[in-house]
C-alpha cells in the first residue's frame, strides 16, 4: 500500500519578500544593540525589566513594521509576475487557440519579464510549427499514398473485367503497376527516413571517397530519366572527399534527380574540393531553399507549373540537407531564377 505524500508547503513571493525585508530591517538594530549594550554586560546584570521591555518592543515593531512595508510593496514589485501569470492561466482556458495566442510585450515590463514572454512565445511558435508539420504529415498521407492506390485499384479493375486484353496491352498495365508500386516504396522510405533525420538519428560510416566515381555511380542510377526527359548531364572536375558513400549517394540523386525533372535541356556538375557544385537550366526554386528543405512543408509549392502537396515536395531536399549536414557540410544556394538554379554543396574536409 502506497501513502500518499502531502504536497510541501511554499510561502507565496510576497510573504517571501516580507520575511526578507523584516529580516534585513532587524539585523542593523540587532547589530547596534550589541555594539552598543554587549561591553556594559556588567552594567546591565541588574537592569530591570524596565529597561529591556522598551528596547524588546521597539525591534518587535521594527520587524512587524518592516514586514508590512515588504508585504504591501511586494505587491507592486511583484505585478508583473501576478499578470504573467494570469494571462498564462487564461491561455491554459483556451487550449484550442494556444497556438495563436501570445503574451503581449509591455514597455512597463521588467528586463527579465520581457525574457520570459519572448521565451514563451518562441516556444508557441515552435509549437505551431509542430502542428502544422503533422497536419502535413496527414495531409501526405491522405493525398500522396491515396492517388496512386486508387490508380492500382483502376488498372487491377481493367486487367478483372477485361476478357480481350492483349499480351502487349496487359503488359503495359502491368508496367504501369510497377512503376506505381515504386513510387509508393519510393515515398514511405522517403517519409521513413524524414522522420529519422528529424531525430538526428544519422549514423556515418565515412572514408576517403574519389566523388569522381561516386557522381558517375548517381548519373548512371539516373540515365533513364535524363533520357526519357531529353536532358543533357555533364560532369567536371575531380576531388576526394572524406564521407559517407552511401549516404551522400543518396543525396546526390535526391539532389541531381530533382535538376533531371526540372531542368530544360542541361546540367553541369562540377567538382572542387570540398565542394560540388551543381547547375540546370530549369524555371529556379519556388521559394527559398530553407523553406523548401523541410520535412514536412505546411504549403502546397509550384514547380515548373506543377503543383506539388503539402509534404511531398520537401522530402528529397530535406533528406540531402540532413545528409550533407551530419558530413559537417552545409546546402546553399548560389544563384536561381527564370535561366536556371545553382545548388553548392559544402562538403567536410577531405
Amino acid at each position: 500500500m502506497h501513502m500518499r505524500v502531502p504536497a510541501k508547503t511554499t510561502l507565496s513571493l510576497r510573504t517571501q519578500v516580507a520575511l526578507v525585508v523584516a529580516v534585513l530591517s532587524f539585523l542593523p538594530n540587532l547589530v547596534m544593540i550589541l555594539i552598543v549594550f554587549i561591553p556594559r554586560y556588567e552594567d546591565l546584570r541588574n537592569t530591570s525589566y524596565a529597561f529591556w521591555l522598551p528596547l524588546i518592543g521597539w525591534m518587535i515593531f521594527v520587524i512587524l513594521l518592516s514586514a508590512g512595508t515588504g508585504y504591501f510593496l511586494s505587491r507592486y514589485l511583484l505585478s508583473p509576475l501576478t499578470q504573467l501569470t494570469h494571462d498564462l492561466t487564461a491561455m491554459q482556458r483556451n487550449t484550442n487557440q494556444l497556438t495563436t495566442a501570445r503574451l503581449n510585450q509591455n514597455s512597463s515590463d521588467p528586463k527579465e519579464i520581457v525574457a520570459v514572454k519572448a521565451s514563451f512565445n518562441a516556444l508557441l511558435d515552435q509549437i505551431h510549427l509542430e502542428q502544422a508539420r503533422r497536419r502535413s504529415f496527414m495531409a501526405t498521407l491522405v493525398h500522396d499514398l491515396k492517388t496512386p492506390l486508387i490508380a492500382v485499384s483502376h488498372l487491377l479493375g481493367m486487367v478483372r473485367d477485361s476478357e480481350v486484353l492483349s499480351k502487349s496491352e496487359r503488359i503495359e498495365i502491368v508496367s504501369q503497376l510497377f512503376k506505381q508500386n515504386e513510387g509508393l516504396i519510393s515515398l514511405v522510405q522517403k517519409m521513413v527516413d524524414a522522420h529519422k533525420f528529424e531525430r538526428g538519428d544519422i549514423k556515418l560510416n565515412t572514408s576517403r571517397t574519389d566523388l569522381q566515381d561516386l557522381l558517375a555511380s548517381v548519373l548512371e542510377s539516373l540515365e533513364p530519366l535524363a533520357k526519357e526527359r531529353g536532358v543533357v548531364i555533364e560532369q567536371k572536375g575531380e576531388a576526394f572527399a572524406q564521407v559517407d558513400p552511401k549516404e551522400l549517394t543518396r543525396a546526390l540523386q535526391n539532389l541531381i534527380g530533382n535538376a533531371v525533372r526540372y531542368a530544360r535541356s542541361k546540367i553541369v556538375i562540377e567538382l572542387y574540393a570540398g565542394v560540388i557544385r551543381i547547375s540546370d537550366d530549369g524555371p529556379g526554386l519556388p521559394a527559398p531553399l530553407s523553406d523548401l528543405a523541410q520535412p514536412f512543408n505546411a504549403q502546397p509549392v509550384m514547380i515548373a507549373g506543377k503543383r506539388y502537396t503539402a509534404g511531398s515536395a520537401g522530402l528529397g531536399l530535406y533528406i540531402s540537407r540532413r545528409i550533407i549536414e551530419a558530413h559537417g557540410g552545409r546546402l546553399v544556394t548560389e544563384v536561381t531564377g527564370e535561366s536556371g538554379t545553382v545548388l553548392l554543396v559544402y562538403l567536410g574536409p577531405a
